[in-house]
């Protein structure tokens, strides 16, 4: 059952080991990807004023090209919190612009989803 304050209507997937960057202007933080479904991420290692357009780069393997999309800072961390965590929501832009970075970012969460169903 979801809680009340829960307002994604897609199911969060854990994802490990996934890193890479969120740029706002000229500003670039290094980050994980904590979860994610197919409308956006939780990250952790920066954070950003919420309302902010910021461009997010999914580090890849060597044999696959980087994934980069824009996002929406929807939430943020309080300043006082150490961990320095967003809520990324996925712009529709991204549907024509980067269709293909948004076909292989759907990709990686059907794998972690398919890793979770074995």
């Amino acid at each position: 059952m979801r809680s009340e304050k829960e307002k994604r209507s897609l199911e969060r997937i854990d994802l490990a080991n996934l890193n890479g960057s969120v740029e706002l202007m000229e500003t670039v933080k290094p980050i994980a990807i904590l979860n994610a479904c197919e409308e956006g991420v939780c990250i952790e290692g920066a954070d950003f004023p919420v309302g902010s357009i910021v461009r997010l780069a999914i580090n890849r393997s060597e044999a696959s090209q980087d994934i980069s999309l824009y996002c929406k800072v929807v939430w943020s961390s309080n300043e006082k919190d150490t961990d320095k965590r967003a809520g990324l929501l996925f712009l529709n832009t991204n549907k024509i612009l980067f269709k293909q970075d948004l076909i292989s970012f759907n990709g990686i969460i059907a794998s972690a989803r398919q890793r979770l169903n074995q």
